[in-house]
């Protein structure tokens, strides 16, 4: 074999080597760029999300119910609360009921219009337990006869508002890292923006996807506090604002309330209004 061939394929071995050695090089940097951007897409995905999943959490976490594992082996009461909690934040729907005068003055719901809500929040999984919570956060009365539930007709002023600070995906399920921050802490600035105080507390809730939407699956104490990216945040939706159960009210509960406001506590913006 002559020195010119042993050459040529000496020469042949190196540039095949090198493409080699570039085709990894490039397979690497797209490898890079590609969880790179993928990174980037979660991070987005998380920061539009982050709105969504306050608004939603937001009449869950105002009642501060008790942690649990598993959805099936939380406080029948706390869901309860929570499902009425919801309904209160959809004030259009409120204003749809009758008022119920008796021992207690209050709004008259139907038992199906509060599974409807508790049906939103937390799934099929589970039934709803009817009955009368009065040590709750909003002291609501069932009525077994009429199959509904009253519901006082007062201001209840938030204890906490959620902020989400950090999103896991796991399969069909988002785990979420929950600031519980203190309802009247929150600060309003200048042009109508309003910045968070430091969470009272962390917790990790659990969202289970189907094809109904996102269910509260579990809810779990967080014994540290996450690192926070200030761009990932927003305000919430109330603006510290207490929810009000707004309806038209009689007289003698016209007159009540008037009497409330003197005292220096929250009025029912509806009965302004009205």
């Amino acid at each position: 074999m002559s020195k010119k061939k042993t050459k040529r394929r000496n020469h042949a071995g190196s540039f095949l080597l090198g493409f080699i050695l570039l085709a990894f090089a490039v397979f690497g940097i797209y490898e890079a760029v590609s969880l790179t951007v993928d990174k980037v897409s979660q991070a987005r995905e998380g920061s539009s999300k982050f709105t969504e999943y306050e608004q939603f959490l937001e009449p869950f976490v105002v009642i501060d119910p008790a942690p649990f594992d598993d959805i099936s082996g939380a406080d029948p009461t706390d869901l309860l609360d929570a499902s009425i909690s919801a309904m209160i934040y959809d004030g259009d729907k409120m204003n749809t009921y009758d008022v119920f005068e008796g021992e207690v003055t209050g709004l008259l719901v139907p038992q199906g219009d509060v599974e409807a809500y508790f049906v939103r929040l937390f799934g099929t999984e589970i039934q709803m337990t009817h009955q009368s919570v009065a040590d709750s956060f909003y002291n609501v009365i069932y009525n077994s006869e009429k199959k509904a539930y009253i519901i006082p007709i007062t201001s209840v002023d938030p204890t906490y508002t959620p902020k989400v600070y950090d999103m896991e995906r796991t399969g069909s399920s988002v785990t979420l890292t929950v600031g519980y921050i203190i309802g009247s802490e929150w600060a309003q600035l200048e042009r109508g923006n309003y910045t968070a105080p430091d969470p009272a507390k962390y917790m990790k809730i659990t969202l289970r996807e189907d094809n109904d939407g996102y269910h509260i699956g579990s809810l779990r104490s967080s014994e540290t506090a996450e690192t926070v990216d200030p761009a990932k945040t927003t305000a919430p939706s109330t603006t510290a604002a207490a929810p009000v159960v707004t309806t038209t009210l009689p007289p003698e509960s016209e007159t009540a309330s008037a009497a409330e406001s003197s005292t220096g506590e929250m009025p029912d913006e509806s009965t302004q209004a009205a």
